[in-house]
């Protein structure tokens, strides 16, 4: 256990649809069943523009780092002139390309509901070779939050580095059927899609990660309760105690009793049943998830318990950890490496 500071589309066209993604598939080494309902390569999307991807970084960095001083948390300042820096420079940006990696929009069942997502892969996978995958749980809630082609750059510091990466946009999200619970029967969205990870036949079922993001934090925790197996995991902003008084909202839209509802969502209750080795990342400057409320009084527990875990505090840092992005995508990386295994 260590704890640690640091800076942060009539029916010939659907037969011809399904034998052209079955001819793409199998020149990605993708071969064998298809546990999907449905599974297309994603469209292109928004061509690279530098300039309003900054604006965009910026307008919501900016107004977290407002919100943080209204609650008189450390705040890193980030001058525009020296964005380039801590944000990551142009050339940064347009190095980071999709080139080389294959984005296929997907749809599987899950309780008799068509639940949609993404699968990253590399474009080409030789026959026979197994890669290890990401599960990524994405936070948020509704549509404005959904996983998109271009997320993370299509997760493309995670494929460069050998990985498949596979997401869930939740049940009532993006087309998909049911409603969000936000850590409800939506938990089973993502075992059974851990489950499918592990039948695709270009993947290492021994080598299975989780990567998750505030509310994806919490569901990757929920779901490794629940019986998802992963090598480790990585949470970013996780909340970990969602009783707290700015979690409220929740409590209001939750269903039956209200108190259970959020006890089964606070991983800090239940930290004994997680098994997964755990890399925490925080930033100090956070307004959505409190350090002092939340992060620390889990590392606190998982103390307790002998868990395995490493904690990551970047001074104020944002909520996504947006200043020190770099450092915090190759911690993890470093982490998921330290437990792979060779079966």
């Amino acid at each position: 256990m260590i704890y640690r500071l640091a800076s942060l589309v009539v029916a010939s066209a659907i037969i011809f649809l399904g034998l052209a993604n079955a001819q793409a598939a199998q020149s990605a080494g993708i071969t064998g069943a298809n546990p999907f309902i449905e599974r297309f390569p994603c469209e292109d999307g928004e061509p690279p523009n530098f300039k309003r991807y900054r604006e965009r970084q910026l307008a919501t960095l900016q107004m977290e780092q407002s919100a943080a001083r209204a609650q008189k948390l450390p705040v890193r300042v980030i001058a525009e002139a020296a964005a380039d820096k801590s944000l990551g420079t142009e050339a940064d940006y347009f190095a980071r390309n999709r080139q080389g990696i294959r984005c296929e929009r997907i749809a599987y069942d899950v309780d008799g509901l068509k639940i949609r997502g993404f699968l990253w892969t590399p474009a080409t996978i030789e026959l026979g070779q197994r890669l290890p995958i990401i599960v990524f749980n994405r936070g948020g809630t509704g549509d404005d939050s959904k996983l998109r082609p271009n997320t993370q750059f299509g997760f493309e510091r995670f494929v460069r580095a050998g990985y498949a990466v596979i997401g869930s946009q939740y049940r009532g999200n993006d087309g998909s059927e049911g409603t969000d619970e936000i850590g409800g029967a939506d938990v089973r969205d993502v075992v059974h899609l851990t489950q499918i990870a592990r039948q695709l036949p270009f993947v290492d079922e021994h080598n299975v990660f989780a990567l998750g993001y505030s509310r994806g934090a919490m569901m990757t925790l929920s779901a490794a309760r629940d019986g998802a197996a992963f090598n480790a995991v990585a949470l970013v902003g996780l909340p970990a105690d969602l009783r707290a008084p700015e979690f409220s909202r929740l409590a209001a839209q939750a269903k039956g009793d209200r108190a259970a509802a959020l006890a089964a969502r606070s991983a800090i209750l239940w930290a004994e049943k997680i098994e997964s080795p755990m890399l925490i990342l925080q930033g100090s400057g956070d307004p959505l998830v409190s350090t002092a409320r939340q992060t620390l009084p889990f590392a606190t527990r998982l103390q307790e318990l002998s868990k395995d875990y490493e904690l990551v505090i970047y001074h104020g840092d944002s909520h996504g950890i947006a200043i020190n992005g770099n450092d915090r995508d190759q911690r993890i990386l470093d982490w998921f490496a330290r437990f792979k295994t060779t079966k």
